[in-house]
């Protein structure tokens, strides 16, 4: 019982009414007082590091094209598992990338368009464009510890863990000449799709990013078509009618 004076109950309440209204008040204006409990939506998983892999999700196992399945079989130099894709990745700075799988279903004027990212690759940034995110057994012996996404899990004496991947296509490096006469400002690129396909990290991806279409006249008199790149548009700022939309629309 909060009520500690019997004798004198209804002016204890009162007092106690008042000191919760300002509690509250309080925590509305400085929610991280008292941060809730589950940060994150249902059906989410949890990377590490401040990455959360979101849905939408396959229902059925995906099956990639002869471009992906080279590219993923590559990376992991074994024949390409079974998987299913992912449809968002919230970042550590509270973006959520996309990827081209969902966003290419929905009519332009519906499109967040939030699929373009700052990746490192080789530890180079890079700017590429999300084609899905999945997560995809290897042996526990192939990857790093950093890699680690998921709890172990054993088949056939095999020691298996899951690494969380996204399948990118890596747009082309500036033009230099729109980039010196821009005093480094145009960051003019090419789009190469399936022949630029790399399998990255998914905790490679730094941010978000807008890649504009544009058809400038270059030095050469050629005109065609590009994208320039423009950094921290204010995409994919996390909200919760967003998530509850964005599940809504997932497939499993």
């Amino acid at each position: 019982m909060e009520i500690r004076q019997p004798s004198n109950p209804f002016s204890n309440l009162t007092f106690l009414a008042i000191r919760r209204c300002q509690i509250n008040a309080l925590k509305v204006m400085i929610p991280d007082l008292e941060p809730p409990d589950n940060l994150l939506p249902n059906h989410s998983v949890n990377l590490g590091g401040g990455y959360v892999l979101l849905r939408a999700r396959d229902r059925y196992n995906y099956h990639p094209s002869e471009a992906e399945s080279r590219v993923i079989s590559e990376f992991l130099d074994a024949p390409v598992p079974k998987f299913k894709r992912w449809a968002r990745l919230r970042l550590p700075n509270g973006q959520v990338a996309r990827c081209a799988w969902k966003e290419t279903l929905k009519p332009a004027e519906k499109v967040r368009m939030a699929r373009n990212v700052k990746v490192t690759i080789n530890d180079r940034n890079e700017i590429a464009q999300v084609l899905y995110y999945a997560q995809l057994a290897i042996k526990a012996d192939d990857i790093n510890d950093n890699e680690n996404d998921g709890e172990l899990e054993y088949h056939d004496d095999e020691i298996y863990r899951f690494v969380t991947v996204a399948m990118v296509s890596v747009y082309s490096r500036p033009d230099p000449e729109l980039l010196q006469k821009s005093m480094q400002t145009v960051w003019s690129c090419k789009y190469h799709g399936d022949e630029a396909l790399q399998l990255v990290s998914a905790k490679s991806i730094q941010s978000v990013v807008a890649m504009i279409p544009h058809r400038p006249k270059l030095q050469s008199g050629v005109v065609e078509d590009r994208f320039f790149l423009l950094e921290k548009p204010g995409l994919g700022l996390v909200t919760v009618d967003e998530e509850v939309e964005d599940e809504a629309d997932g497939d499993e």
